[in-house]
Parts: C-alpha cells; sequence; structure tokens
C-alpha cells in the first residue's frame, strides 16, 4: 500500500512540474503569436501560424509529457489515474500561462494593442477585397475595437474568470487525451507456448500431466 502511495505522489509531483514547464512553453507560445498578430501582412498567413503556434506545437509537446507520465508508472495506467494527472498537468499549465502572458502585457502593453490594431487592418483589406457589405465590416471592426477596448480594464476578476473557463476547457482536453492514451495493465500473465511442454499448447495445458 505504501509502495503504490508513493508511486501516486510521485507521478503527482512529476505532472506538477511538467505543468510548470508547459506553462512557461504555453506562455511564450502566446508572446510568439502575438508578434505574428502585429507584424503579419495578410490575415490568412497570421491565422495559421496562429493555430499552429497556439495550438498545434501546444497539443503536441502536451501528449509527449502525457506520455512521459505513463512511462514513469511503467507503461500503464487506469482511465481515472490517467484523467487526474493529466488534469493536474493542464490546471498548472493554464494557471502559470496566464501569469505569464499578464505579466507580459502588463510589462509590454503596445504589442497587444499593435497585434490588434494589424488584425483590423488586415481584416479590412481582406473583407474589401472580397467585396463583402459595409455592414459586416463594420460589425468586425466593432467587435475589434471592444476587445482593444477592454486590454486596459481587465481586472482580477475577470482575470480569475477568464482562469476558470480554461480549467473548464482543459479538464475536457484532458478526458479526450485520457481516453485516448488510457492503458491498462494486462490481468493474465502470457505464457510462452514452449514452456508448457508443446509448442502448440495452450497456456492452460501442460501436456507434461499425465493423461
Amino acid at each position: 500500500m505504501e509502495t503504490t502511495y508513493n508511486l501516486e505522489q510521485n507521478l503527482k509531483k512529476k505532472a506538477i512540474t511538467k505543468g510548470v514547464i508547459l506553462g512557461v512553453i504555453s506562455a511564450v507560445l502566446s508572446i510568439i503569436s502575438l508578434y505574428f498578430s502585429a507584424t503579419a501582412t495578410s490575415i490568412y498567413t497570421s491565422s495559421i501560424i496562429n493555430f499552429v503556434v497556439n495550438y498545434g506545437v501546444f497539443l503536441a509537446i502536451a501528449v509527449v509529457f502525457v506520455l512521459q507520465l505513463r512511462r514513469a508508472v511503467g507503461g500503464y495506467w487506469s482511465f481515472s489515474t490517467a484523467l487526474k494527472n493529466i488534469f493536474i498537468l493542464l490546471a498548472v499549465t493554464a494557471t502559470i500561462g496566464l501569469l505569464g502572458i499578464s505579466a507580459f502585457n502588463a510589462a509590454f502593453p503596445d504589442l497587444q494593442v499593435e497585434a490588434i490594431e494589424n488584425t483590423q487592418n488586415l481584416t479590412i483589406e481582406t473583407m474589401e477585397a472580397a467585396n463583402t457589405p459595409d455592414e459586416q465590416i463594420d460589425t468586425v471592426l466593432e467587435m475589434l475595437d471592444e476587445q482593444k477596448e477592454a486590454l486596459g480594464a481587465l481586472s482580477f476578476g475577470q482575470v480569475i474568470k477568464g482562469l476558470f473557463v480554461s480549467l473548464l476547457l482543459y479538464f475536457v482536453l484532458a478526458l479526450i487525451l485520457a481516453a485516448i492514451f488510457k492503458k491498462e495493465k494486462p490481468i493474465f500473465k502470457k505464457v510462452n507456448p514452449t514452456e508448457s511442454g508443446s509448442p502448440d499448447a495452450h497456456p492452460w495445458q501442460n501436456n507434461n500431466n499425465p493423461e
């Protein structure tokens, strides 16, 4: 019992450690995404790059960390064990990532504004090139203006609310990853046919016993 408890505690510590690492990576990826948004020359290129950076790279690293956690317990874990530790990893990631990007935006607020303004300009160019009605363009621009105005009005309560929403989304992701990467330990040990006295014998047979 004590060995099992120690194993669970060790796994939890590893999940927290990897969550901190992934949280730092998440914050860095968000900063990279801001730079791309602020300097992009095409709304399509910006959208694709930001999707790959924020979701593709992040998810790939998260999967690697999940596999490392499973390997740390011998390569097998139940769905409940996988879910608990994957969510711990992602919850720590969400917290560290949010704190990191919030600190960066507080230190360099202009980059967020530049990213939104550049997105506005690129959006106008793209929609005008597609002969989009002015009403639709105005609606999109109004939404972007609201986002820009909200940057300087973020309160502690809003940050906590954003973290809560992130945790809910990460819990769903943890459910998906746990379902994919759960691996139950085999109940029965596989028996080598040659050990039973005959290459064709079944595990429950023993040809050495007299009939």
